[in-house]
């Protein structure tokens, strides 16, 4: 497992260089840097060229990789135009990832009701298939996050079994649907094979906790070798302090 901290909430106001600063203090090996949202690290679909060079250079010079580009982006649009231009966006991330030598874009479904359940299900995995074809070629996988709607086990491997690429799969959210019994072989016997990624919030709390180390004592026995990335939503007065004891919570749960 590689360790990724994802700029939600704590990294929110931070700078490019100032994220990268923590991330390499706090013991991450990477940043995942959330789009959509206009953070000062820069990432966005729409960022000009002209700009991924200096910051790429200011990437490499820290030594850290960019994990991941969550893409905001999602498929629920009724609008048949709305979703081409989710597909258009996405396709530029793509194209942003394979430039920073990144192999992993993030995306989401994201919701659906009884009325619209099946036709959301269907747009989410004709627009996953696009994109996944599309950057089969760059060797950048996609995966859709299990978020929103698609914290269903059901629905959320509809598209995965509906798309059936390789470069497609899941980023499991720390959303342990199903599991309120305390057991997560329900889940993960079925979700685990696809996993690409996961993000992980508030570990410490005391109903989530078990369901944790469950969880990374399955990572470790399937071998998994993608980012585990932090998303742990922390905006107190101590971030450093903070991020480095989830580093250390994490790799306590996984040995």
């Amino acid at each position: 497992m590689k360790w990724s901290l994802n700029t939600y909430q704590t990294a929110q106001e931070w700078s490019l260089k100032e994220t990268l600063r923590v991330a390499k203090e706090t013991g991450y090996d990477g940043v995942e840097f959330l789009m959509d949202f206009d953070q000062p690290h820069g990432f966005e679909w729409d960022t000009p060229r002209e700009q991924w060079k200096p910051m790429k250079l200011t990437i490499a010079r820290s030594g850290l990789k960019t994990s991941g580009l969550t893409s905001c982006q999602v498929f629920h649009h009724e609008d048949a135009a709305d979703r081409a231009r989710t597909v258009d966006r996405v396709k530029r991330v793509v194209e942003m990832a394979k430039y920073f030598e990144c192999d992993h874009v993030r995306v989401l479904g994201d919701r659906f009701d009884d009325s619209n359940r099946a036709a959301v299900i269907g747009w989410v995995t004709d627009g996953l298939r696009a994109l996944g074809e599309f950057a089969a070629p760059m060797d950048v996988t996609v995966s859709i996050e299990m978020h929103g709607s698609f914290t269903e086990p059901d629905a959320a491997m509809a598209v995965i079994e509906g798309v059936g690429l390789p470069n497609v799969g899941f980023v499991f959210n720390s959303q342990f649907r199903g599991c309120e019994d305390g057991d997560i072989e329900p889940l993960f016997s079925r979700v685990a094979p696809h996993l690409t990624s996961v993000h992980t919030h508030q570990a410490e709390s005391p109903d989530q906790f078990d369901l944790y180390r469950q969880m990374f004592q399955w990572l470790k026995r399937m071998g998994f070798d993608g980012y585990v990335s932090n998303e742990c939503a922390y905006r107190g007065p101590d971030p450093e302090k903070v991020l480095s004891m989830y580093i250390a919570l994490f790799k306590a749960m996984s040995a």
